[in-house]
C-alpha cells in the first residue's frame, strides 16, 4: 500500500520546548492566544515560528508536533514525531483536585497534512487498568479543519488510529481533519469500565473524511457503564463507513453497556456517501440539534439512525433519541432516515424536514422511516413523536402482535407525497396488527388529514 499522501504543504518550523511549568488560568489563556499569534505572524510574513514562540512564550504549555520532526507535507510518515509529542504531553502532570493526573500541556498540530501509517500514533494505547490510573484532561488542537490535517494510511488492515482503553477522560479535540485511506480502519475505540471510566469527550470543528470501517466505537468489559458525556460541536462527518460513524455498544451481548449515556451533536454538517451514521445497540440519551444531514450517494444504501436489537439482554435504562431543527436529504430510494428496533423509550423529531428530494419520481415509493416492534419484545415499542415536521415518502411499522406499549404520534406535520394518511398507498403503513397511532392537525399532499386516534 502506498503511504505517500501528497496534500497541502507547510515548511514551518517550531521552537524548542521549555521546561514544564504549572500555568495559572491567565497563563493558559495567554498560551492559546499565543498559538493564534503564531498563526497570525506566519500568515503576515512576520518571521519564523520559532521567533513567534519566543515572543509569546506559548511553548511553555504546548507540545508542537513540528518540534518533534513531523512532516507537514505528508510526503513522509510522522508516526515517530506524533508519538514523541504524545509522550511529552503525558510526561508532565499536575494533580487535579477533582480527578486524576492532568497534563500541563496541550498537543498542537500546526497547518499541514501529516501522514500516519501506524495504529495508536495519536495517543499511546495503554490500558488504564494496567496503569492503575486515568489521565484526566487531554487537549489536542489544530488550526482548523482542512488547515491541520491527519491522513491515516495504515500499512496493515483493520487497525485503530487511537484507542482509549479505560485510560483518558475529559478529552478535547478541535480544529482538525482526519482522512482515512483504508476502508478497514477505525478512528477511535473507547473502552470503559466502572473503575476506569471513559467520560467527557468533546470534538469541536473536527472533520472526518475518506473511507472508514468505524468512526468511533464504544465498548468495554462486563462492567462497562461509563462511556458517556460525549459531544460533537460544528463538526463535519463525510466519507463512507463500512459499519457506522458512531457505534454505541460494540459488544451488545454485555448487558451493562446499556449504561452508555448522554451524547450531543450540535450544528453538525453530515454528508456521508454510504453506511450508517449512528448505530446504537444499547440505548442511551442522544441529542441531535441543528445542522444538515445528507446521504450523498444516490446509488448506495445508507441509514442515518439505526437503533438496533442485537443485544440479547437489556438493563432497564434510558433509551432516548431527540432530533430538532435538522434538514435531512435522502438522495436515493435505498436511503433511510431511521430504522428502529427499540422496544421502549422515546424517539422525538421536532421541526425537521426530509423532503429535499420529494419531487423525484421515486419519492412516493421510498420507505424513509422504519419501526420494527417485532424484535426484543414483539408487543412493545417506543413512544415515537413527530412535531411540526415535513416528511417524504412513507413510514413503515411492523407489529406482529397486539401492542401493550408504544405509539406513533404526528402533530402538525405534512406528508408531502401522500393523499391518504394510512393504507397501502398512504403515509403510515404496517404489517401485522394495527399499531397505536395518532394524527393531529396534519396536512397531506393536498388538503387536510383528518384527526385520528387509534385505538
Amino acid at each position: 500500500m502506498s503511504t505517500h499522501a501528497e496534500r497541502q504543504s507547510d515548511d514551518r518550523s517550531a521552537g524548542n520546548d521549555d521546561a514544564v511549568k504549572r500555568p495559572g488560568r491567565r497563563a493558559l489563556l495567554a498560551g492559546f492566544t499565543g498559538a493564534g499569534a503564531i498563526a497570525g505572524s506566519l500568515a503576515l510574513g512576520g518571521g519564523s515560528a520559532a521567533a513567534a514562540v519566543a515572543a509569546t512564550g506559548v511553548d511553555s504549555y504546548v507540545v508542537n508536533v513540528l518540534a518533534k520532526g513531523a512532516d507537514p507535507t505528508g510526503r513522509t510518515a510522522s508516526d515517530t514525531a506524533f508519538r514523541a509529542a504524545a509522550a511529552e504531553l503525558l510526561a508532565g502532570e499536575q494533580v487535579s483536585p477533582v480527578g486524576g493526573p492532568t497534563p500541563t500541556k496541550v498537543l498542537l498540530i500546526p497547518p499541514g497534512n501529516y501522514l500516519l501509517t501506524q495504529p495508536d500514533s495519536l495517543l499511546p494505547n495503554v490500558s488504564g487498568e494496567t496503569a492503575k490510573k486515568v489521565v484526566d484532561g487531554i487537549t489536542i488542537v489544530g488550526y482548523g479543519k482542512r488547515l491541520s490535517r491527519i491522513t491515516y494510511a495504515p500499512t496493515v488492515q483493520d487497525t485503530v488510529l487511537w484507542t482509549n482503553d479505560q485510560r483518558y477522560r475529559n478529552i478535547r479535540i478541535s480544529g482538525l481533519t482526519f482522512d482515512s485511506l483504508d476502508e478497514t480502519a477505525t478512528f477511535n475505540i473507547a473502552r470503559s469500565s466502572t473503575t476506569y471510566g471513559v467520560q467527557d469527550t468533546w470534538y469541536t470543528d473536527v472533520e472526518w473524511r475518506g473511507t472508514w470501517k468505524v468512526g468511533i466505537g464504544l465498548d468495554g468489559p462486563t462492567a462497562a457503564n461509563l462511556n458517556s458525556e460525549m459531544g460533537w460541536d460544528h463538526c463535519q462527518i463525510s466519507g463512507s463507513y463500512a459499519d457506522a460513524f458512531l457505534v454505541m455498544g460494540m459488544t451488545p451481548s454485555i448487558s451493562q453497556q446499556d449504561q452508555f449515556l448522554n451524547y450531543w451533536f450540535r450544528d453538525c454538517k453530515v454528508e456521508f456517501k454510504s453506511g450508517i451514521f449512528v448505530r446504537n445497540e444499547r440505548g442511551g440519551s442522544m441529542n441531535f440539534i441543528g445542522g444538515s444531514y445528507i446521504l450523498t450517494d444516490a446509488a448506495s444504501t445508507g441509514t442515518i439512525f439505526k437503533l438496533g436489537a442485537e443485544a440479547n439482554s437489556r438493563a432497564d435504562s434510558v433509551m432516548r433519541l431527540f432530533v430538532q431543527g435538522i434538514r435531512f436529504e435522502l438522495r436515493g430510494v435505498g436511503h433511510k432516515l431511521i430504522d428502529s428496533a427499540w422496544y421502549k423509550g422515546t424517539i422525538t423529531f421536532v421541526s425537521c424536514d426530509d423532503t429535499a428530494n420529494s419531487y423525484q419520481p421515486w419519492a412516493p415509493t421510498a420507505v424513509t422511516h422504519v419501526y420494527r416492534f417485532d424484535t426484543v419484545n414483539p408487543s412493545r415499542g417506543p413512544m415515537v413523536r413527530y412535531q411540526d415536521c415535513i416528511l417524504m415518502g412513507s413510514h413503515q411499522v411492523t407489529a406482529p402482535t397486539a401492542m401493550t406499549m408504544g405509539k406513533l404520534l404526528y402533530d402538525g406535520c405534512r406528508f408531502i407525497n401522500m393523499t391518504a394518511g394510512t393504507g397501502d398507498s398512504g403515509f403510515l403503513r404496517w404489517t401485522g396488527v394495527t399499531p397505536w397511532y395518532e394524527f393531529r392537525d396534519c396536512l397531506l399532499k393536498s388538503g387536510r388529514q383528518a384527526d385520528v386516534k387509534a385505538p
